[in-house]
């Protein structure tokens, strides 16, 4: 009987020794405070003047609506963007950002970045259309200045 006894409980030990443990379901759990946020539409506002010439340099503005956007934080304020088909990086002081554009040949805008994008066609002036006004006002001035002469 003893021997018995002694061989069920060797047979059970080494069964157990071999067999494989079978590991508990792990949960993941997800920190809400360290998820990054994608920038979308509503994050940024872009701001163009309102007259534009062809000759001239332009200032775009960008604004993000809530300035400590994690995707701010994270990145050190400094953001990829693809503007007119060119890869720029724009650094956010305070959440605000600008870069200069030329409007000479092409008179459209597109600015892109992961679900965030911008599309405008504008309306830039050519130097004439500056040009001509002070031409007539010049020539106006000197046709009164001759008259009373």
């Amino acid at each position: 009987m003893k021997k018995a006894l002694f061989a069920v409980t060797l047979f059970c030990s080494v069964i157990t020794g071999f067999a494989k443990e079978i590991p508990d379901e792990t949960i993941e759990v997800v920190d809400n405070s360290v998820v990054i946020d994608r920038v979308t539409n509503s994050d940024i506002e872009v701001t163009l003047p309102s007259l534009i010439f062809t000759f001239k340099d332009v200032e775009i503005k960008l604004r993000f609506v809530n300035p400590n956007h994690t995707k701010l934080l994270l990145n050190k304020g400094k953001i990829s963007f693809i503007i007119n088909g060119e890869d720029k990086e724009l650094v956010f002081v305070d959440g605000q950002a600008s870069f200069i554009q030329k409007f000479d040949t092409n008179k459209t805008l597109s600015i892109f970045t992961e679900d965030f994008s911008y599309n405008t066609t504008v309306t830039a002036y050519p130097l004439w259309a500056l040009l001509i006004p002070v031409v007539f006002i010049v020539l106006w001035i000197l046709k009164r200045m001759m008259r009373k002469k």
